[in-house]
């Protein structure tokens, strides 16, 4: 054996190193990493279609109180306030209602209004029977509800785009040229 055969320089440690460090490198098992990323809650998707539900022509706000919670959405109810008020009928009356309060409350009235479905109503916050529901929704058909027929409105479902990411190095080698001196 010849012994100058095994003597190193410092250049050639360095190239040394580099090559094992980066076979080393390859040698690892990739990691892939996937996250789901939700968009804004104006981004919402119905029918397919992605909407921002701020915008859009497509969406109405609605109101009323939830009377029922299906698997898929919740029932809503509109109600209107009817109040009946006493006016006065006389001077000693109105003299008497000018200068305490004009009108007295009589009587008031909670009159059910039209009923409709909300399909894909978020779980968070969660509704519940007689809570009041404020919600952007859009008409989408009918619903079928105790044998009754009535609007079904789509909430829509949140906008999510999965992220992928990875450890590993790309090996495509470039092309000859592609760097221009």
């Amino acid at each position: 054996m010849n012994p100058e055969r095994f003597v190193f320089d410092d250049a050639k440690c360095v190239v040394i190193s580099l090559l094992l460090t980066g076979v080393s490198m390859f040698a690892q098992p990739a990691v892939v990493t996937t996250n789901i990323v939700t968009a804004a809650p104006a981004f919402r998707i119905v029918n397919g279609q992605l909407y921002n539900t701020d915008l859009s022509t497509n969406f109405a706000t609605l109101e009323g109180q939830c009377i029922a919670v299906l698997t898929n959405g919740v029932i809503v109810q509109q109600f209107q306030i009817r109040q009946t008020m006493a006016y006065p009928t006389n001077a000693a009356e109105l003299a008497v209602a000018l200068a305490n309060r004009p009108v007295q409350l009589v009587k008031e009235e909670v009159i059910p209004g039209k009923k409709f479905f909300i399909r894909n109503f978020p779980n968070e916050p969660l509704a519940v029977v007689g809570s009041p529901i404020v919600a952007r929704a859009m008409r989408d058909g009918v619903f079928t509800y105790e044998s009754e027929i009535i609007e079904l409105w789509d909430y829509g479902t949140p906008n999510r785009a999965v992220v992928v990411t990875t450890n590993s190095v790309s090996t495509n080698a470039l092309k000859s040229g592609a760097i221009k001196p």
